[in-house]
């Protein structure tokens, strides 16, 4: 009977039919693309313009069709400003276009620290207002901060979450005036905040 009762056994294990151990809990699977950081995490300035809005991402919050292709140029570090990263996206640029005719600019900057990126907001707004000369500046909402939108040649939104600023130029005939703030106000936020 014992014999019998191991050869039982055997057959149980080797048909797969035994009580195992409990499964470990799975491996977390990566999630790409999300629109929004972590809570509490901040935005890395990514190497990539689809890591800051693909072509549809703006069609659909700018409510303009916006073509291709897309041109990047990364950014080094400048230690005299606290720089550490920098990513400018040129949405629409024709192939032998520069890239001061895109009519869609998106740069995405880091810093050493908030009052660094704050210097440079700063910086920003006083140098196109000053070249704009007759330049329209006002506050406007971006996600649950704010931002400066100056109007002069182009629409420019400028704004910062943490250590990261953003700037978004969309020219005249993307956006009607009175959607401007807060089209370019989505854009920025998404720029801001996609992981």
């Amino acid at each position: 009977m014992r014999v019998g009762l191991t050869v039982l056994v055997a057959a149980l294990a080797l048909g797969g039919c035994t009580h195992s151990a409990p499964p470990r809990e799975s491996p977390a699977v990566p999630v790409i693309g999300s629109s929004r950081p972590k809570a509490g995490g901040e935005r890395t300035v990514p190497d990539d313009c689809d890591a800051v809005a693909t072509l549809d991402d703006l069609t659909r919050m700018l409510h303009h069709f916006v073509p291709g292709p897309v041109r990047r140029i990364v950014g080094v570090p400048q230690d005299d400003i606290g720089r550490t990263a920098r990513l400018d996206c040129y949405y629409g640029l024709a192939a032998d276009q520069p890239t001061a005719g895109a009519p869609i600019w998106i740069g995405l900057t880091s810093y050493v620290d908030e009052e660094s990126a704050r210097k440079r907001r700063t910086a920003t707004v006083a140098d196109e207002r000053s070249a704009g000369g007759t330049a329209s500046v006002n506050d406007v909402v971006v996600g649950d901060g704010h931002g400066v939108l100056i109007r002069a040649a182009s629409w420019m939104l400028v704004a910062g979450r943490g250590r990261v600023t953003v700037v978004v130029q969309v020219v005249p005939t993307m956006v009607r005036e009175d959607q401007a703030g807060q089209l370019l106000g989505q854009v920025a936020d998404f720029a801001l905040t996609k992981h």
